[in-house]
Parts: C-alpha cells; structure tokens; sequence
C-alpha cells in the first residue's frame, strides 16, 4: 500500500514498497498528469507541480487508487548493453566476498538485469539496482575501507547492492569489476548527453564470450 503525503506546497511525495512498484507508479502518474514533473527516488516518487495546487494530494491518492493492483508490475523499457572486460582489479577480492569464483561472479553480473534506480555523483552516473531477486547477496558488499583517490573512466563497479559505471575518472569506493569502452556520458550530444535515465534496464555482456565465439 502506497502512502502519499505533502511534501512541500506543490508537491506530493508518495512512498513505495519495491522497485516495480516505483516503476509502474511513475509511468501510471505520467500518463494522467502531463503537467506535473514526476520524480523517482530510491524507495518513493515526487509529483511537483509548477505552481502550489490544493487539491493535489487528492488527485494523486485518487489516481493511485485507480490503479489496479494487478497491474502494477514494471513497465518495459529500453535496455542498455554495456559490454564489459572483467578484469578489474577488485574482482578476486568480490568474488571471495561472496564465496564464489571470479567466474561465478562475473556469470551473476551478466546475468542480473539491472534497472537505472537514479542519476547522481558525476554527470551520466546511473545507480543500478537489480530489477528481480538477486541472484548474489548484492546488497552485503559494503563500500571499500579506503576509497581510491582515483577511479578510471568507464570503469565497472559494484558496491552497497548496486552496480555502476564510472562515466568519468573521479574518485571512489566501489569495487571495480571491469572495464567497458562504452560512452556514458557525452557533453557535445545536446539531445542524449547520458547513455543512461531511470527506468531503463541495463545488461553487462562478458566480452569474453565475444572473443571466444
């Protein structure tokens, strides 16, 4: 069950149970409120108004009311293939984290669909988190003791039960996976500057099953 509450004059802040849950709520409440600017945060979505409206708590309860509980699973999206050359250098270390091989490791990587929870830290960052069960105890692994001063653009990462892309070199505390040559974040492309925006899926392809085919 949904809860929503003021959050502000002009705005209502509705708090969410799961990930396919904030998924379909967002795509629900766009359709029906074309004038509003619609939000996701990790666990709730923000409804903001341009201007303060008295009456929008009542129409977002009733608009989630309307919604059929039967149909609240995710609304597709777009997926993004990232491939990735596992060769990072937190990988062996990830992998005993987890009690499992580097292989084990890098085969529930790729095999994990991820979902751009939200964008944040560094232009075309997306914060990943996995759109189904885990299929490892991502959310276990906590950041790195000592973080590193510096991370190597397009660097692939793990840490806090998400997974990251570094679109630039920055510093940080993830646990670096791999590698990818993938383009994230592109500051000429005034249309798409970022590869990556919430409610898209992403998949990590092994380029080492490219070479070996």
């Amino acid at each position: 069950m949904q809860h929503a509450a003021w959050f502000g004059d002009r705005a209502v802040l509705v708090q969410l149970n799961s990930t396919a849950e904030r998924e379909s709520i967002t795509s629900w409440l766009a359709l029906r409120m074309p004038d509003a600017l619609i939000r996701r945060g990790m666990a709730s979505v923000l409804v903001e108004m341009p201007a303060p409206d008295p009456q929008l708590l009542a129409t977002v309860e009733h608009h989630l009311s309307a919604l059929d509980q039967a149909a609240t699973g995710l609304v597709e999206g777009e997926q993004v293939l990232i491939v990735t050359s596992y060769s990072g250098a937190d990988l062996a270390d990830t992998a005993a984290f987890f009690r499992v091989t580097p292989s084990q490791l890098i085969r529930a990587h790729t095999s994990q669909i991820w979902l751009v929870a939200m964008m944040g830290f560094a232009p075309g960052f997306g914060y990943l988190e996995p759109l189904d069960d885990p299929l490892l105890p991502w959310a276990t692994l906590p950041r790195r003791d000592n973080p590193r001063e510096q991370v190597p653009r397009g660097s692939v990462a793990l840490a806090a039960g998400m997974s990251a892309v570094y679109p630039s070199s920055s510093p940080g505390g993830w646990h670096l996976l791999g590698t990818t040559t993938t383009k994230l974040f592109d500051p000429t492309d005034d249309a798409n500057p970022t590869l990556l925006r919430p409610g898209l899926t992403v998949r990590f392809i092994d380029d080492a099953d490219g070479r070996a085919s």
